[in-house]
């Protein structure tokens, strides 16, 4: 997968809270267009003292590519004016456009629907020690998930000069929590001890921003999944799919002992035949989607409901509380219409 990470500026006087007005118009313009997985899109106003008037909005569009092949078909010809303010209708004049072979993507919650902060983290290094920056950028991603973070992105590329760039684009809720994880200092990465050696080699940025992800289904409804007694999936709503970052399409047949398991604890699978002896189970799970990357969640199941031979789960991101009783009876009822 790319990730191809454009700087320009927003036209029109549009900054991030114009962008949350356009957040579903992109959306559904983004559908349509092969091989796009993701946008962050990210704006703020640049520091001036020599413009007269408002000062420019600078502003960063990050779009993740299932192949090379759709990055280019989309955005070779005429990017600015064809792709941009042509099919995305988001008026933006390009600076220059980067791009990375995608290594590691993390998601811990729901693109948040209201403005959040993207932040890009670039840190260039040779190639002797290319592999353990590398590493040690996709190792952090639990310990920033219980900092707060929503999503990251980590990508690499060969620079011009022999060396490699490696970069995070990472979403957090909102500057506080970044404040917060950085000890007071935003301006540098967290666990900024764990990157000093390339202290004079990196670089961050910090935008306002969205996340648009076109191919999840519209969260509606509750997060629910039914399993048969072989513990696939045989159907789910609109909100678990998006809670698991699949269209429903591909996670219909699924088994859950599969889907439900810490990546780093295989013998996860062995819990589940103990929603048959005790009729329920809850757990954590952090698993690898195929060309998505990690997604992190936390689950409740209940056996033979609503049907004897049916099992329900009901399904909820990293960040938000555990999933209880409650929150399954709700959803049964919702989906059911139980009383």
């Amino acid at each position: 997968m790319i990730l191809r990470i454009v700087f320009g500026r927003l036209l029109a006087g549009r900054d991030a809270a114009a962008l949350a007005d356009l957040r579903e118009q992109i959306t559904v313009a983004a559908r349509s267009i092969r091989g796009l997985e993701s946008l962050l899109i990210g704006a703020r106003r640049a520091p001036s003292d020599t413009e007269p008037g408002d000062p420019p909005i600078e502003a960063v569009i990050a779009s993740v590519w299932q192949d090379a092949e759709s990055m280019v078909a989309a955005t070779a010809v005429d990017e600015q004016g064809r792709f941009l303010n042509g099919r995305l209708a988001l008026p933006f004049d390009v600076e220059r456009a980067d791009h990375y072979e995608l290594v590691s993507r993390t998601f811990a919650a729901l693109p948040p629907e209201s403005i959040a902060l993207v932040r890009i983290l670039r840190v260039r290094a040779r190639r002797h020690d290319e592999a353990r920056l590398v590493d040690l950028l996709r190792t952090q991603k639990a310990r920033l998930v219980d900092l707060g973070l929503v999503a990251s992105h980590v990508g690499r590329r060969v620079t011009s000069d022999g060396g490699v760039e490696a970069v995070t684009v990472s979403v957090w809720p909102d500057r506080a929590t970044i404040r917060a994880a950085t000890g007071g200092r935003p301006d540098r990465p967290v666990f900024a001890e764990e990157l000093a050696e390339w202290r004079d080699r990196l670089e961050i940025d910090a935008f306002d921003g969205i996340e648009v992800t076109p191919r999840l289904p519209t969260v509606s409804g509750p997060p629910l999944l039914i399993l048969d007694e072989q513990l696939r999936i045989v159907d789910l709503t609109a909100a678990a799919a998006a809670m698991l970052g699949l269209p429903t399409a591909d996670l219909v047949g699924q088994r859950a002992d599969v889907l439900f398991r810490p990546a780093d604890d295989p013998s996860a699978a062995e819990a589940w035949p103990s929603l048959f002896a005790e009729g329920a189970l809850a757990g954590e799970a952090a698993w690898e989607v195929p060309e998505i990357g990690s997604v992190l969640v936390r689950y409740l199941a209940r056996r033979d409901v609503p049907i004897a031979g049916r099992h329900s789960v009901v399904v909820h991101r990293w960040h938000d509380p555990p999933p209880t009783g409650d929150d399954l009876d709700r959803a049964l009822r919702e989906a059911f219409r139980f009383v």
